[in-house]
Parts: C-alpha cells; sequence; structure tokens
C-alpha cells in the first residue's frame, strides 16, 4: 500500500527572501535526512535548487516577502514543498544557451527526483518534489 505524501504533516518554516537563505533552506531540510546518502546530497541539491527558483520567478514588487520550506519523510521518501506568493506569470521553463551560468534548476529537478511538479494560482506557488531515499535511481533513468 502506497503512503500519500501529498497528505503527510510537513515541518515548515518561512524564510526571508534573500539569495543568502537559501544555504539555511537547505540546513533545514538536510536536519531530517540521514547523512552521507545519494539522497541527503541529492535532496540539498534540489532544495536550492528550488528555492533558487523561487527567488528568481517571483515578482520583483514582491521581493521584500517570505517564502516558506516545508518537508516530511514518509517510510523510506522524502516530500519537499517550496511555497512563495506568486510571480508576475505562471512558471515557465526557460532555454538557455549551453554556457548560461544558470537557469537549469527546474531541469535538474526534472531529472533527479522521483517526483516533482507545481502547484500554481495568481496569488501564490508550491513546487514540490520527492526523493526516494533508499538511494534508487528516479524512473525512468
Amino acid at each position: 500500500m502506497r503512503t500519500d505524501l501529498t497528505k503527510a504533516a510537513l515541518t515548515r518554516r518561512r524564510f526571508a527572501r534573500r539569495p543568502e537563505e537559501v544555504a539555511a533552506a537547505r540546513r533545514f531540510v538536510r536536519g531530517g535526512l540521514t547523512r552521507g546518502s545519494d539522497a541527503w546530497e541529492t535532496a540539498q541539491l534540489l532544495v536550492s535548487e528550488t528555492v533558487t527558483s523561487a527567488l528568481d520567478q517571483s515578482a520583483p514588487a514582491r521581493g521584500s516577502g517570505s517564502l516558506e520550506v516545508g518537508y516530511a519523510v514518509v517510510g523510506r521518501r522524502l516530500r519537499v514543498e517550496v511555497s512563495d506568493d506568486g510571480g508576475p506569470a505562471r512558471l515557465r521553463r526557460r532555454i538557455h544557451a549551453v554556457r548560461s551560468a544558470g537557469g537549469r534548476g527546474l531541469e535538474l529537478v526534472r531529472v533527479l527526483a522521483s517526483r516533482w511538479g507545481v502547484r500554481e494560482s495568481s496569488s501564490w506557488r508550491t513546487i514540490w518534489f520527492e526523493v526516494d531515499l533508499n538511494g534508487g535511481s528516479p524512473p525512468g533513468r
């Protein structure tokens, strides 16, 4: 029987909408995981990418607000949700030049997460992902 992680109680924390808070969000989620596994490393990377995406894609006028990070470990699966106050438009997939220094965060999430998605409205956005803590490869790899 599969446990529905979307109904799991998440441990949540708010962070200021500032680039230096990315590391704090990573430490927050890391505190709930066993150190040293591939899943531990993957989860840290994906937290960084989803929080950075939330910062990059939010409306400039909302830059002084906050965002919320939540996580839950259910069985052998980690679920992380990063919620913000939305952006000027729906989340978009951008195409970048090969030598671009950034802009590939959600592509990393797509490749490394077991599952992921986005829920959004005109006033909020949540990027979520799940990582299999057994250390197996995501489906399709």
